[in-house]
């Protein structure tokens, strides 16, 4: 369903339907990349929305679907904690793609436990204009808050208004802590862009997202999306109550 030029929304009958969407959409996108330049470059959200995803793809049935060697893997953002932290977006991957066939895919830590975050973000940039083509991503897959941040892209923080920079530290006082995050500038040059929510408990702040005031200093998923390169929401019927789609 096409809610405005900027952006789309997929309703999936249930939880389940949602990811097994989202493992074809992240399937084909990925064929279309390797198909030009045989590689392919994805960033994926952190938190624990990106697990399941994950666990599918270790999956016997689904162990042929993709030459993981061939794939680039970035991270959207990262909590400023070391790799064995239970908050680590990296070390939780870990759990999934250290087994077959996701170990086969090239993995770049971004350093939210450097001592220099900026620069570690910096560097992180670097890598990507080095791997990716045109310095683009080829896909960016993005969770969505409760709060309405994505990434690291909490509400009224500074991150949000970076113009130029691909990553950046962000304080984030909500939680009193930084994070590194990818930036908007990063996210819109994405060939392909997405943004998983699951949950009824994502149907309010979806609600505001989709059909509020635009206002994305107060709910930075709002900016998601441009004219040229629409973002595609993938939820369920649960995150979709009482959105009327």
């Amino acid at each position: 369903m096409i809610i405005d030029e900027r952006r789309q929304v997929f309703v999936a009958k249930t939880e389940d339907d949602a990811y097994d969407f989202c493992r074809q959409t992240f399937t084909e996108e990925v064929k279309k990349a390797v198909s030009v330049r045989a590689s392919c470059s994805v960033a994926l959200s952190g938190g624990n929305t990106p697990l399941r995803l994950f666990e599918l793809f270790t999956e016997p049935s689904a162990s042929l679907l993709i030459n993981w060697s061939l794939l680039d893997i970035f991270w959207c953002d990262e909590r400023c904690v070391p790799i064995t932290d239970p908050e680590s977006n990296y070390g939780n991957a870990m759990n999934y793609f250290s087994r077959p066939p996701l170990d086969q895919a090239k993995k770049h830590r971004l350093a939210g436990d450097a001592v220099d975050l900026e620069a570690a973000a910096s560097e992180y940039e670097k890598t990507i204009k080095k791997v990716c083509s045109g310095e683009r991503l080829d896909l960016v897959m993005l969770g969505i808050g409760e709060d309405g941040h994505t990434a690291s892209l909490f509400p009224k923080t500074a991150a949000l208004k970076e113009e130029k920079r691909l990553y950046v530290p962000n304080h984030v006082p909500q939680k009193n802590c930084w994070r590194l995050t990818m930036t908007f500038p990063a996210i819109d040059q994405a060939k392909a862009v997405y943004a998983l929510a699951i949950g009824k408990s994502k149907s309010k702040i979806l609600k505001q997202i989709l059909f509020g005031e635009y206002n994305y200093e107060e709910l930075p998923a709002q900016r998601l999306g441009t004219p040229t390169n629409p973002v595609c929401f993938i939820i369920d019927k649960k995150a979709a109550y009482g959105l009327g789609l």
